[in-house]
């Protein structure tokens, strides 16, 4: 089987040559940003926000990249165009872009980090990962570890250490396995998942939780303007558990998956049908602006179950 390819610091290799040192900063101590789109019917979507906004995180973070925007959009390109026949025809890739400080200097001083370490790669959407939640909803538990507040770390950047959401994850599933965290900020107001949005419905209105505690998702972005559109009301603030409790409706959103219905927050039902009326139109209208049924392609994904074998 031919292999995908991957940009590796200006150059195009095979997936299996491309390696990194092990004293990159990356490796080291998560000294890295990265960022993640996906394509849709085999082509990228809003791949140029997504670059602009691993641009801001290197910069937020000084990250020492040369390579400017439209060389790493022309990169990308490079990286997606001979993966793609790699894909089945109900397939889709996952577009990763990973930029650490590079390799540690002998002096191990920040200072001393002259040359960033560029990574371009793709993989398949995950559709298996979470396709049965599309339509039955997700379960979702708000873990006790806090999202690092913004005095901390700005949650714009999208920083590599994920170490706060690993280990917020971790202890949700080790309460439920299949459950998603969603994280509260160090006041108990909602914050996000591990790396997805969080929107609930109220009284018509789609609420969100304000962006001073969260990483800003391009998904997220899109979900605002496409509700408005629709003539839903947006509200960003600061909401707790209880406002979630007395929801008409929840679901997560983030690249991966795009809109997933949510069905509990901490063992209790959320809203009635899943998805709520305004999710389903959400999801209609995203359908409609990417060119896929984002639920049909999900569930296609799913073995069939096995026969029952009769006694």
């Amino acid at each position: 089987m031919r292999e995908r390819v991957v940009y590796l610091n200006g150059r195009l290799v095979p997936e299996s040559q491309a390696v990194i040192s092990v004293f990159d900063r990356g490796v080291q101590w998560g000294d890295a940003v990265y960022d993640a789109a996906r394509t849709f019917n085999h082509r990228p979507f809003k791949l140029r926000e997504h670059i602009e906004r691993l641009y801001r995180s290197c910069r937020y973070t000084r990250m020492p990249i040369r390579l400017t925007p439209d060389a790493m959009e022309k990169h990308t390109l490079e990286v997606i165009e001979p993966n793609m026949p790699l894909l089945g025809p109900n397939d889709d890739d996952m577009i990763w872009w990973t930029v650490t400080r590079g390799v540690n200097p002998l002096t191990r001083s920040v200072l001393d980090c002259h040359e960033a370490t560029v990574i371009i790669c793709t993989f398949p959407v995950p559709f298996r990962a979470f396709a049965k939640w599309m339509t039955r909803g997700a379960r979702v538990v708000t873990p006790s570890v806090r999202r690092t507040p913004p005095q901390c770390l700005d949650p714009r950047a999208k920083v590599s250490n994920k170490m706060n959401h690993i280990l917020a994850d971790l202890e949700v599933k080790a309460a439920d396995p299949e459950a998603y965290s969603l994280m509260l900020d160090i006041h108990g107001n909602l914050a996000e998942n591990s790396g997805a949005n969080f929107f609930f419905v109220r009284q018509g209105q789609l609420c969100t939780p304000a962006a001073h505690n969260i990483l800003e998702g391009i998904t997220r972005a899109t979900i605002v303007e496409l509700a408005r559109s629709l003539g839903t009301p947006v509200v960003e603030g600061d909401f707790t558990v209880y406002d979630v409790y007395t929801a008409e409706e929840a679901f997560l959103a983030t690249t991966t998956y795009s809109i997933l219905p949510v069905a509990q927050l901490n063992g209790a039902p959320v809203g009635g049908k899943r998805p709520g009326p305004l999710t389903r139109r959400l999801i209609e209208a995203w359908n409609a602006l990417v060119g896929v049924d984002i639920v049909a392609q999900a569930l296609s994904h799913l073995e069939l179950e096995p026969l029952a074998v009769k006694r």
